[in-house]
Formats: structure tokens, C-alpha cells, sequence
């Protein structure tokens, strides 16, 4: 007031405004674009709180979304889901552009500068048309399609960004640039909607994939050919990505439900996994192996009772061992598995007497392996190695470590076999190769078997240090 005091306005001039419009390409009449309020600054909250403020929650929650549900959505499936992080994006963006559009006629009450009010909501605006570009790339799966969408998206953001460099520069109003921006922003649409459209066609469930993006692409290319004939003022965006978050929140729940039923699979699954293992583990503990261990103690119950006593105390610990591993998925100590073969060797040792020998050499214990992976190495050495000489044998159990590795080496100098050979001698290989397996999928050790006819065997299991056990 006092400004225009000193230029002699008073109560009873007339003031006469007369405003020329900047922009030619802007069809609708000017005036309609102009709200002017005369009220004192609690005036101006109070229309706010009860025009925009209702508004402004519902695009909060609209960002939240955005923010938390769709993209904690794709994690709780249990991978990266890009279609729901990127649409989580898209709704983060479209919340802000409602938020800006809801308040765009109180900004001057926080923000002076009408060209930053301006700019602020336009680049909003931008910015939601990058993410439904993006989203729109998302739902394509062929790689071709994935790099047109790319570029297309890219030169998007390449343009905006030009404008904005010009509206600082002072070459083009960054308003000035929206008629080019806009054309652009039907063009990649089209281009992705048509993409989309020749993927549908080649998918059995071309109905859900068309409905997960169409609503918002089809009204995307509608207000921007309005933003040229100015034939409706609806935004017809806001109701295609309404209709868009409904069914991603209905394929939210149906996939939801979905890993629900493969959850409740999975564990069926691990129960006939663990059934499966019980059966494995019971075949493993030879009928023959019980029959001649059960009868080696019966006979020194008559001979030697506390031998038969220790003895049948050290074939429950070792029944007990093998029971166990049924519930163990994560590596043993070196120790506990030696402790393990030490209660089989006792047992082996009552039945071959002084033709088995043991022999331990062990120079380091502290590593880990998956529990029971060298006891299938030394009854090959103990069965078919010393066992099948006449005249017996020594198994050595040997520990070393180098600067990389661990090794645990079991040798004997039984009858020794050809591991060229086919394996055709009507055994059964089964436990080796789940012995490589584990101790290649829970530690990357491998096994190395080098063997001489008549002068024995050599198997090394060898244990990287920098691959931790799991």
C-alpha cells in the first residue's frame, strides 16, 4: 500500500489491468487461468484448509504408496520387482503433481516468485511423465523392445533437461517449450504403447498384461492431444493411473496369494525332502554293517564285558552322530566330524581286528565342513581298500594347511582300483557324489582320488580358506 500510495493511488482511483498472453499456443482464454483474492492472510488459510488441504491428504497417501507398498512389495516376493518399483515411482511423482496441482493457487502464500511456482509444478509434471515412461518400459520382456523404450525414455529426459537449461539461460521460457515436450510425450507413448501391444499379442494372459498398463497409456496420449485442441478441462490421467494402481493392488494381493500357496508347496517339499533324507541316511547305515557290529559285541559280552561295554557305547554315540545329521544344515568343526570317525573306526576295529590299522595325523583342526562328508572317504578306504587285501592294511587320516587351503587326506594301501575304469562293479555311488555335492555347494571344496592297483588309494579333500562355509 505504501508503494502505491507514493505513486498516488488512492481509494479512488481506478485501476485498469490489462495482461497480454505470452504464450500463443495456449488455446483456452486466458482470463479463465486467473484467480484474484482479496482477504486478509487468515483468510487465505482458511480456504486453504477447507478447498485444498482434504486433497492434499489423499495424494499423501497416494506417496506413501508410492513409496512404501508397491516397491516393499517386490521384496516381499522375494526379488526386485521392477514393474511394481517402478509404478511405486510413478505413483510417488503423480502424488506430488496432485499435491502441486491442489495447491497451486496458495503457493504465493509461501513462495513469492509466480515464475518458481510455475516451474515447480511443470517440472512435476515432467517428472510423472518420466516415471510412466519408465513403468510403460517395465512391462516389456523382449530386449529389442527394452532398448527402444530406453532411448525413447532417455531423449525424454534429455529434452527436459534442455529446457530447463534455456529457462535459466533466458532463451526460451521453460512454458515456451511445453507445446515440443508435449508432442514428444504422445509420441514415446504411442511408440511404447504399440511395443506393448505386440508383446500382448504373443501371451496367453494378454488380458492381465493389457490391463496393467493400457488405462494409463490411453490417457496419457488423450490429455496431451487436448493440451492442443482444449476440447475438455477433465484430466483424463488421473483417472487412467487410478484405474492402473487399482489392478496392480489386485495383482499385489494375487501374487501375494500366490507365493502364499508355493510357501505352503515349499514346505511340503522340504518335508518330503526330509523324509527322503531319513530313508538315504538308513540305507547308508548297511544292514551287514549293523549285523556284524551287533555280533562282534554279542560275542565279547562272553570275552571281554567292558569291551562290549564301551563298544556299545561308542555304536549308539555313532548311530546317534548319523541321526543327527539329519538336522544339521550348516557346517561342523573338523573336530566334531573326527570325533564322529573315531566312534566308526572303534566299531570297524572290533570286526577286522589287527588287520585294520588307523593312523592319525592331524596338524590342524580349525576349519569347518559339512557334518559327515569324510566318513563316506574312509569306509571306501576301510570296505574297499584294506578290507578287500587278505592280509589288511593301515587307513592314515592326515590334516595339512597352506597359505590357501586346508586338506584332509585319506589313504590307504588296500587293493587300489582303476578310477578310469567305467563304474559298472554293481555298487552303489550315490553317497560319493552327494559327498562332492555338499562339500562343493556349502564350502566350493572339491575332492581329488588318485589311485594305484595294489598299492592303494589317496582321496584329498580340499577346503579354500577364503570361501567361508555355509
Amino acid at each position: 500500500m505504501q508503494y502505491l500510495n507514493g505513486l498516488g493511488v488512492t481509494t479512488d482511483t481506478e485501476l485498469i489491468f490489462e495482461i497480454e498472453n505470452p504464450y500463443p499456443f495456449l488455446r483456452s482464454n486466458l482470463s479463465d487461468s486467473l484467480n484474484i483474492t482479496l482477504s486478509f492472510a487468515n483468510g487465505s488459510y482458511l480456504q486453504f484448509f477447507f478447498d485444498a488441504l482434504p486433497w492434499l491428504l489423499l495424494f499423501v497417501l497416494v506417496c506413501f504408496f508410492g513409496v512404501f507398498l508397491f516397491p516393499i512389495a517386490g521384496f516381499i516376493l522375494g526379488k526386485i520387482n521392477y514393474k511394481y518399483l517402478t509404478f511405486g515411482v510413478l505413483c510417488l511423482f503423480w502424488g506430488l503433481y496432485m499435491i502441486a496441482q491442489s495447491v497451486s493457487g496458495y503457493l504465493n502464500l509461501w513462495i513469492k516468485d509466480c515464475s518458481v511456482c510455475m516451474l515447480f509444478e511443470i517440472l512435476l509434471n515432467y517428472f510423472f511423465v518420466i516415471a510412466a515412461l519408465f513403468y510403460l518400459r517395465a512391462n516389456l520382456e523382449r530386449p529389442v523392445s527394452r532398448i527402444i523404450a530406453t532411448i525413447s525414455a532417455t531423449l525424454y529426459l534429455l529434452m527436459v533437461i534442455g529446457a530447463l537449461v534455456s529457462h535459466f539461460a533466458g532463451f526460451v521460457d521453460i512454458y515456451g517449450t511445453m507445446p515440443n515436450i508435449y508432442f514428444y510425450t504422445a509420441l514415446c507413448t504411442v511408440v511404447l504403447t504399440v511395443l506393448l501391444v505386440i508383446e500382448a499379442r504373443s501371451n496367453k494372459q494378454a488380458i492381465f498384461i493389457l490391463a496393467s498398463w493400457s488405462p494409463l497409456a490411453v490417457s496419457i496420449i488423450i490429455d496431451t492431444v487436448n493440451r492442443y485442441l482444449d476440447f475438455t478441462h477433465i484430466h483424463f490421467y488421473i483417472l487412467g493411473i487410478a484405474i492402473t494402481m487399482v489392478y496392480q493392488i489386485i495383482r499385489l494381493v494375487r501374487d501375494l496369494k500366490k507365493q502364499y500357496k508355493e510357501a505352503i508347496r515349499y514346505q511340503q517339499m522340504q518335508k518330503e525332502l526330509y523324509e527322503a533324507k531319513v530313508s538315504i541316511m538308513v540305507s547308508q547305515i548297511q544292514p551287514h554293517f549293523l549285523y556284524n557290529s551287533l555280533s562282534s559285541i554279542a560275542m565279547l559280552c562272553k570275552l571281554d564285558p567292558d569291551t562290549a561295554q564301551k563298544a556299545t557305547i561308542n555304536f549308539t554315540k555313532y548311530l546317534r552322530g548319523n541321526m543327527d545329521s539329519l538336522k544339521q544344515t550348516s557346517p561342523v568343526s573338523f573336530e566334531r566330524e573326527l570325533d564322529h570317525l573315531e566312534k566308526y573306526l572303534y566299531i570297524e576295529k572290533l570286526r577286522f581286528a589287527d588287520k585294520l590299522n588307523i593312523v592319525y595325523d592331524i596338524q590342524c583342526k580349525d576349519f569347518e565342513l559339512p557334518l559327515l562328508s569324510i566318513q563316506p572317504l574312509v569306509e571306501n578306504a576301510v570296505k574297499h581298500g584294506v578290507g578287500m587285501k587278505e592280509e589288511g592294511g593301515t587307513v592314515t587320516i592326515a590334516t595339512r594347511e597352506t597359505d590357501k587351503t586346508y586338506e584332509v587326506i585319506i589313504s590307504d594301501d588296500g587293493v587300489g582300483f582303476d578310477t578310469e575304469a567305467p563304474k559298472n562293479d554293481g555298487r552303489s555311488h550315490v553317497g560319493m557324489e552327494n559327498t562332492r555335492r555338499r562339500l562343493r555347494d556349502m564350502c566350493n571344496a572339491s575332492v581329488e582320488i588318485t589311485s594305484v592297483i595294489g598299492e592303494g588309494t589317496v582321496a584329498k579333500v580340499i577346503i579354500p580358506k577364503e570361501e567361508k562355509c555355509k
